[in-house]
């Protein structure tokens, strides 16, 4: 079910605080400065997929505002990532501003300050198409360097990746009222794994200039690797670092830097998989054991030990628990 926010819907005069109590209350708190050339003129549909919020834009120039002052009111583990349908738009954060035209896309750290000029030219009211993705930067595998690197930054629809992604979250959003809840859990996963693969080859193509952030753009790769392998069975340290041409020292290095371990960060991408599925109605009929087995435990015993240590319950009873706090609300 989507959301609808039209600034139509409510007098001139009001419009500027409707938007600043909509944006507290489905996002997070922001400012707004609207062209005077016309009166402000915006409507934005917003949906939920999974533990992603996408929202659609349809609106004239406006600039978006998250100020130090309006962070401090509110400030959520939260990424965005915005992608241009129709017009240009200007993102700027920290050091980096990028000017974006149709196709391109730009994420940003709704825990840092950024401007956002949709409709650049203030000046000419141009009408701006778009969509923005929101979640927890927990779920991205992207290192905070990588974050700070991309963040402001123009990534381009180019052939191939960059098509691939722009066109995948396009026809995301345009059929999102039709998926069942756990469609929309799995779509919101695989929108995740795309989107990183895309920022995980960008940070490997461009020159950063410092040997920090080349190292963050290895580990996010690395990572975007891993998460499109979990379910093999074969997948192990001496594997990812075989893929990468890098020795086993070195990967495990570079875990080690992060303050992780190789072995144990496939473990707990695999154990997140695995508590998915097993909230997802789709999936009831479905053995525990297989869907251990689906996302690489060979072993279902080890499988159970895991789950039990990282959740303080045994998978079924686990499971058994999910089923009766969504029931109520079905």
């Amino acid at each position: 079910m989507s959301t609808r926010i039209s600034l139509t819907d409510w007098p001139e005069a009001d419009r500027l605080d409707y938007m600043r109590e909509a944006s507290a209350a489905l996002w997070v708190p922001m400012d707004f400065t609207f062209s005077r050339v016309e009166p402000a003129r915006a409507e934005f549909r917003a949906s939920g997929l999974g533990p992603m919020q996408v929202v659609v834009i349809d609106c004239l120039p406006v600039v978006v505002h998250r100020t130090p002052q309006l962070i401090s009111r509110a400030d959520p583990d939260l990424m965005k990532a915005f992608l241009v349908l129709e017009g240009t738009s200007v993102v700027g954060q920290g050091d980096n501003q990028a000017r974006l035209t149709a196709g391109d896309l730009a994420v940003y750290d709704t825990r840092c300050p950024y401007d956002i000029a949709i409709g650049a030219d203030l000046d000419q009211p141009t009408r701006l198409r778009g969509l923005t993705f929101t979640f927890s930067a927990s779920l991205l595998p992207l290192s905070p360097a990588g974050i700070t690197a991309l963040a402001g930054t123009r990534i381009r629809a180019t052939p191939g990746l960059g098509d691939l992604t722009s066109q995948f979250l396009l026809q995301l959003a345009r059929n999102i009222d039709s998926y069942t809840p756990a469609e929309a859990a799995r779509l919101s996963t695989a929108a995740l794994e795309v989107l990183a693969t895309r920022l995980a080859h960008e940070l490997d193509v461009r020159d950063w200039g410092t040997a920090e952030v080349r190292r963050q753009a290895l580990l996010t790769t690395v990572q975007a690797f891993i998460s499109q392998h979990l379910g093999e069975h074969w997948l192990s340290p001496a594997d990812v670092a075989a893929a990468h041409h890098m020795s086993l020292r070195s990967l495990h290095q570079l875990f080690h830097d992060e303050g992780l371990t190789v072995a144990g960060w496939i473990r707990r991408r695999r154990l997140e998989q695995c508590r998915r599925d097993l909230t997802d109605p789709a999936l009831d009929a479905r053995p525990v054991a297989a869907i251990a087995a689906r996302w690489g435990f060979a072993s279902a015993a080890d499988f159970s030990r895991s789950f039990r240590a990282a959740h303080g319950v045994p998978p079924a009873e686990y499971r058994r628990f999910a089923r009766t706090v969504k029931e109520p609300a079905l």
